[in-house]
């Protein structure tokens, strides 16, 4: 009898090993930084992570390419934590994944990641562009708010009205 691994990268997203494909991504995590930080904060860290895109994309690459372990961990680390951040569950799963590699490995065997992310990412930015990744939430009861915000309670779900 074979199990799976089930290994957890950060809140809500489940490691490839695991076989689990994350969502490119996820309006859960979005609506948690939105109730954390206001709506207009998360949207600004939003589009922060597509701005900087590029940025981090070519620090990786560059890492890896010169074989710096130390520069494609930052690199990795970044991608991973602000991805994490706005939601961008594959995304993150993925540097994840390449971080985990690069310690084990070293940044030879990590490069094998690269390919993905690079692929992924195009794909995350124009979801984050294109409708700031809020997706209808599916894990309300059909009737009932489902925000914090909307059901009238403050971060620490005491009631405002």
């Amino acid at each position: 009898m074979s199990t799976k691994e089930t290994v957890v990268t950060a809140p809500g997203i489940v490691s490839e090993r695991a076989g689990g494909v994350q969502p490119l991504v996820n309006p859960a995590a979005l609506q948690v930084l939105a109730e954390d930080v206001g709506p207009e904060t998360a949207a600004s860290f939003s589009r922060a992570f597509v701005r900087l895109w590029p940025r981090r994309r070519d620090s990786l690459i560059a890492a890896l390419g010169q074989d710096d372990y130390a520069a494609a961990h930052d690199a990795a680390l970044s991608l991973r934590t602000s991805s994490a951040m706005v939601g961008a569950s594959r995304l993150a799963g993925l540097a994840g994944e390449l971080e985990r590699c690069l310690r084990a490995e070293g940044t030879a065997a990590a490069a094998r990641f690269l390919p993905s992310i690079l692929e992924c990412g195009p794909h995350t930015l124009s979801r984050l562009s294109n409708d700031s990744g809020h997706e209808p939430e599916k894990s309300a009861a059909p009737g009932e708010p489902r925000t914090a915000q909307a059901r009238g309670e403050d971060r620490a779900g005491h009631h405002t009205r």
